[in-house]
């Protein structure tokens, strides 16, 4: 069925527009297969599952204001010509992002976030349509199957009666003027993402863990995850994230991965002079993330040098005032299977516990339920940047799609004697599309049964 426009030749325009946006990523994914195997693959699939429903939204958009400034055609032409403009910058930007230097017209402050408001806008407005397509095509299901249950003689009144009158051009520019306004809400949200991203802060908050000794009882404990170095994540931020840690005076610093973005070059090396800035009297210790293995080797000796010490299925014994602590930190599992004994051979070959207090540094906090009972008192980890996308509703509670699929996204989880605490993260992968969840560093004071106050 063809579309009704005033503007056909406009919309035939757009679509053709977007069709070879689609097909010069694509062409760029090959070229690059040449060469960067892992850039060229991130653009293919980036086509079919996030720019051509990104093409979809912008033509129902253009639909929608079509309608809406049809009196205005100039007023329309340019808002089009905008948008075309945005969308070469959200493409400039996908094919440059992972270079070792970003280029300052395209990265640079103030220009960095365009392509990703105007991405996650339009992704905000596919769900939305993809949801009302569904409400829609459920009344239709509905009313058919009202019909096929009616009596013959409803069936032939329904038959026989006069079609229904069209709306009044009052109702029809109403409708028009509030589908435009709904069509701006995602692009509030998404501006307003922006900021959210970059306010950086400590959380404090208290942590009563069963067994914990009377000796460390208020310990602190500055935990980061996922810092993401590039992109949006500058030198200025970073050196901001170790302020604020050295600000909160932690006893000891733990990571629990996720530092890098998958780039190239030495694009990292605003990350380490962060960290070589942190002070903390029983040092910086790390597990490592997802991201963290392009270059494992070169990863683990810059991180060395910066004084961060990284645990890969290794244990190491702090002494804090004559009391023992353990910290494990454990290598990312890539298996989708089989997590429970990878986890067991592991604890199996580490030093057995012989009563000291342990904290485990894990990457991905669904592992907490994979792990023995009894692994350690305290399980650190991020991964879900607290769930990214959703409503805060407090310090540690929050309704994100994350949580409602039964992963722990935020705040502190129990399983027996063992405590889970997962970060909301420091940072965000590529694009500054947090909505709704603001990042932080989380300082613990870890306390004894009974001993804790309210933060």
């Amino acid at each position: 069925m063809s579309h009704a426009t005033p503007f056909p030749r406009a919309r035939r325009w757009l679509r053709r527009w977007l069709v070879g946006l689609n097909l010069g990523l694509l062409a760029l994914a090959v070229l690059l297969g040449i060469t960067v195997a892992r850039r060229a693959l991130f653009l293919a699939l980036l086509v079919p599952f996030a720019i051509a429903p990104f093409s979809y939204a912008r033509l129902r958009l253009f639909d929608a204001l079509e309608s809406a400034l049809a009196r205005w055609p100039r007023a329309l032409a340019g808002v089009t010509i905008a948008g075309v403009v945005l969308d070469f910058v959200l493409a400039a930007q996908l094919a440059t992002g992972r270079a070792s230097e970003g280029l300052p017209l395209l990265h640079g402050p103030g220009v960095s976030w365009i392509g990703p408001v105007w991405f996650s806008a339009h992704a905000l407005l596919f769900l939305g349509y993809a949801a009302a397509g569904i409400v829609r095509a459920g009344r239709r299901l509905a009313l058919a199957a009202w019909t096929r249950i009616a009596t013959p003689a409803g069936a032939d009144r329904l038959a026989g009666a006069p079609p229904p009158t069209l709306a009044s051009p009052e109702r029809r520019l109403f409708l028009q003027h509030a589908g435009l306004a709904g069509a701006a809400v995602p692009f509030f949200v998404s501006l307003s993402g922006v900021p959210l991203s970059y306010d950086l802060r400590i959380e404090e908050r208290d942590v009563a863990v069963p067994g914990w000794p009377r000796e460390l009882d208020g310990l602190r404990v500055a935990h980061l995850s996922d810092i993401h170095v590039g992109g949006g994540m500058t030198r200025a931020r970073l050196h901001r994230m170790a302020e604020l840690v050295n600000g909160a005076r932690p006893d000891v610093v733990l990571h629990t991965g996720d530092f890098l973005t998958h780039r190239e070059g030495d694009f990292d090396a605003p990350l380490y002079e962060a960290l070589a800035r942190i002070r903390a009297p029983h040092g910086q210790w790390a597990c490592p993330g997802n991201h963290d293995y392009d270059d494992m080797a070169r990863f683990a000796h810059r991180l060395d040098d910066a004084g961060v010490v990284l645990l890969r299925d290794r244990m190491r014994t702090l002494d804090i005032a004559g009391q023992p602590l353990e910290i494990v930190g454990t290598d990312f599992v890539f298996a989708r299977e089989r997590h429970e004994e990878i986890y067991a051979r592991l604890f199996a070959a580490l030093p057995a516990r012989d009563g000291a207090p342990r904290i485990l540094l894990n990457h991905d906090p669904r592992n907490f339920f994979e792990i023995p009972d009894g692994a350690a008192d305290l399980v650190l980890s991020g991964h879900t940047h607290g769930g990214h996308v959703g409503v805060q509703l407090g310090m540690d509670r929050a309704l994100t799609v994350v949580g409602l699929v039964g992963v722990p996204d935020q705040g502190l989880f129990a399983r027996r004697d063992m405590r889970l605490f997962v970060t909301r993260c420091v940072g965000f992968y590529g694009y500054p599309m947090r909505v709704g969840i603001p990042p932080e560093i989380a300082l613990l004071r870890l306390r004894s049964p009974g001993r804790a106050t309210k933060a």
